[in-house]
């Protein structure tokens, strides 16, 4: 007779061995920042190059929130609803205050506080969501720990990027059903519109009530925060088409700083400076043909896996749906950024339920771990103002191993899950029918099966 209880406790221990490795290298990692900060006065790679840059990203889209040139004179790409997240932070937490952004940050300590106490919030709040249910208390705390301290997470924590708010949502609409999960995926697309992707999942699925209430539900919050803020809000559409066909937007360090997307690799080889670089080892027409190598395999993986996702949905949950095209997203560019890497603890409770987690899990922690630490090459970039030492400093920028590692990582996660589900046979059954409301009529329509989504 098969003891299912000893191997649930030995499935437990290795688990719990496996998260406390993880969590100890990150230890290191952050120990090994500070350590870095304290000695040089700024923080090393993969923390972006301008070290006067600092929490910017926060106080660069605040101080836009009370701009009304927001998308006629900057070209602003965050949608109105971003602009008023931040307004309500800002009351809460500095009481309105605004103005220049860089005087902000000087004057806002509370602001960057509270910033910091949303940073703690959000994986304890992911952690009490119930698809983290097969999870141990003793292993939630060392997983809480190790979010933390993840290079990913401190990476957007350095930037005050207003992602941090977005794994939340994103846990929300993996475990919920039917409006509950349109209106979280509502929520991410007028947050960061690259979540639009997540409406594939209702086209894969057929489900075109539920299709309809995500798209009525993202347009009503686009339209109403939009009339709250701006009258000129509807320019934010054209400028998302014009950042989207933009060339050479960002400096060479900062696509190498964390990148998601194999992209990365083709922007610095079509660079002037990058493809300077390139000629020590190759000659001009093997670098231009290395190019189209690198975007062809990407568009094609692609591809692939979304035609994978339509041929094989019904044999797929409705959540291992939504984490691949949250893998996806995170491979489609550089415009993405490294950003969406701390989605994927959102998938943790997904992917442990495949066939092959195992490989998904060390994926997953290679993309979260301190790889940057080993330098492959750096140059003297000058003097520079550091924010957190308050003075100027003589910088030396590198490129660590995560730089390469985790956009060719991540696009491996995205083969490997496409295989996944090309190789499965059944899914897991349950006869147990949820029924969901419409969202204009209180008419009861048959959608999802509940273990679709766990």
């Amino acid at each position: 007779m098969i003891d299912w209880a000893a191997i649930s406790n030995n499935w437990h221990r290795k688990r719990l061995a496996y998260v406390s490795m993880i969590l100890l290298i990150n230890i290191a990692g952050f120990f090994y920042y500070i350590y870095f900060l304290m000695e040089n006065r700024y923080l090393p790679s993969p923390f972006v190059y301008d070290k006067s840059d600092t929490f910017m990203d926060l106080f660069n889209v605040l101080s836009r929130a009370y701009d009304d040139g927001r998308y006629t004179d900057w070209g602003s790409v965050y949608p109105p609803l971003s602009f008023c997240i931040l307004r309500l932070v800002n009351f809460v937490f500095a009481g309105g205050r605004y103005g220049d952004p860089t005087l902000m940050r000087d004057n806002s300590q509370m602001l960057i506080v509270g910033f910091c106490l949303v940073y703690l919030a959000v994986p304890a709040i992911l952690l009490k969501i119930r698809y983290w249910k097969d999870f141990l208390n003793n292993e939630k705390i060392l997983i809480y720990f190790a979010i933390v301290l993840s290079t990913p997470m401190l990476f957007t924590l350095e930037r005050g990027n207003l992602i941090l708010l977005t794994p939340i949502l994103l846990a929300l609409a993996l475990s919920k059903i039917g409006t509950a999960r349109s209106l979280c995926i509502a929520l991410l697309i007028n947050i960061k519109p690259y979540f639009a992707f997540l409406i594939i999942y209702y086209i894969a699925r057929k489900n075109w009530r539920g299709f309809t209430t995500c798209s009525v539900l993202s347009g009503l919050i686009f339209v109403i925060s939009g009339l709250a803020l701006d009258n000129h809000f509807l320019v934010f559409l054209t400028n998302i088409l014009d950042f989207s066909q933009e060339g050479g937007l960002f400096s060479l360090r900062e696509v190498l700083a964390l990148p998601s997307s194999i992209s990365a690799f083709s922007y610095v080889l079509k660079n002037p400076d990058g493809a300077m670089f390139a000629s020590s080892f190759l000659n001009s027409e093997s670098i231009a043909v290395i190019v189209i190598i690198i975007e062809s395999a990407k568009w094609s993986i692609l591809a692939i896996s979304l035609a994978i996702l339509f041929v094989r949905s019904r044999l797929m949950r409705d959540a291992e749906v939504l984490s691949l095209l949250v893998v996806v997203i995170s491979n489609l560019g550089i415009w993405v950024g490294g950003y969406t890497f701390i989605l994927y603890i959102t998938l943790i409770p997904v992917v442990i339920k495949m066939r092959t987690k195992g490989l998904y899990i060390c994926l997953l922690s290679l993309m979260a771990i301190p790889l940057d630490i080993i330098p492959l090459f750096g140059n003297f970039i000058g003097t520079q103002y550091s924010y957190l030492a308050a003075e100027h400093i003589n910088i030396w920028w590198t490129m660590g191993l995560g730089s390469v590692v985790r956009p060719v990582a991540n696009l491996i996660l995205l083969i490997l899950l496409s295989r996944e589900f090309i190789v499965r046979k059944h899914k897991g059954k349950n006869n147990n029918i949820v029924h969901h409301t419409g969202f204009f009529r209180m008419v009861m329509a048959i959608v999802e099966k509940r273990r679709n989504y766990v």
